[in-house]
């Protein structure tokens, strides 16, 4: 199955995957990665110093660059990922991780390779459990009712914040550099690698391009880094959507002027101030557009008022029950 990718000596895509003692869902990573009908990539995988059995797995891929060896924080491990990439174009993909549709590279490379003016191309995850089933699909809503493209998806992000899944997206080299957080303590996203990357690319101007596509799965564990470090991501998370509301009042105010690039970081446009008023009412559309109000039916905001009615009466009658007896 690896077989012709052991002659690959330029690679358009480089997959990167970063690795810390997760060998027992190494393998089904690196098969979903090899199912792909496209086949020009590499895949490079970081380890931290895994003390399982992964080294023993990857030993078994000859495919597969690797090092191992630990780092001081997720950046200078991407880092050393990417300085090893050869590929024009980049994709993450975390141990535990993988892809679903066997075609996503392809797609991937056909948007990239015809639109210089797009910089990250990126689908639909869906979840998946930690014996391998698979459940929902994030962001549904996206099929029928598909996110803004290109230049027109920065006034959604101003309103929203919305990040593109990290386990799919396609993204240039280049631009993947420029935008991933500097390995320096002073970075406010050093140790939230992915919500710097997504600051940085909208607020510098890139273009992403949305494909209504089941892309990837995502697992969930026990031992997920999104869990084991929670205490620190989450408050990175908070510091994102404050960025993000900070950048878009400068914005409005037309304090910081927006211009939007292509991945050779050539200047396409530049935000004009009447402009400026029509992306104030576009914000107000997408904040309502993606409320919890408009995007339920009426017939379930119904059932859960009348739930919430039920479950408020229920509490009020066991309190005046309790009541009786103090």
């Amino acid at each position: 199955m690896f077989e012709d990718l052991l002659s690959v000596k330029k690679p358009k895509i480089s997959i990167l995957t970063p690795s810390l003692n997760h060998g027992r869902f190494l393998v089904d990573t690196i098969e979903s990665i090899l199912s792909q009908s496209y086949r020009n990539f590499e895949h490079i995988v970081f380890d931290g110093g895994s003390t399982d059995n992964t080294i023993e797995i990857l030993k078994k891929y000859p495919h597969i660059r690797w090092i191992s060896e630990k780092e001081d924080n997720i950046v200078q491990a991407f880092r050393r990922g990417l300085d090893m990439a050869k590929g024009e174009y980049v994709m993450q993909c975390c141990v535990s991780d993988g892809y679903l549709n066997k075609d996503w590279f392809k797609h991937c490379v056909e948007i990239l390779d015809s639109d210089e003016e797009v910089s990250l191309v990126w689908g639909l995850p869906q979840y998946m459990t930690e014996d391998g089933y698979l459940r929902n699909i994030s962001y549904v809503e996206f099929f029928n009712d598909h996110p803004p493209q290109k230049m027109d998806f920065f006034p959604f992000w101003l309103a929203t914040g919305f990040w593109y899944p990290e386990g799919n997206y396609c993204v240039s080299r280049r631009v993947f550099d420029i935008c991933l957080p500097k390995d320096d303590p002073r970075d406010p996203f050093i140790d939230h690698l992915h919500m710097g990357f997504i600051y940085n690319f909208n607020a510098l101007g890139y273009l992403p391009y949305f494909l209504p596509v089941i892309a990837n799965y995502g697992r969930t564990h026990e031992d997920s880094r999104g869990k084991r470090l929670s205490n620190i991501e989450m408050p990175i998370m908070d510091r994102y959507y404050r960025y993000v509301k900070d950048y878009k009042n400068k914005f409005l105010k037309g304090s910081s002027i927006h211009v939007f690039k292509n991945r050779v970081s050539t200047i396409l446009k530049e935000v004009t101030h009447a402009e400026i008023r029509k992306c104030r009412w576009k914000i107000l559309r997408y904040r309502i557009i993606n409320s919890r109000c408009v995007r339920t039916d009426i017939y379930t905001m119904q059932k859960k008022l009348r739930k919430k009615i039920k479950d408020k009466q229920l509490l009020s009658s066991i309190k005046k029950f309790y009541s009786t007896f103090f």
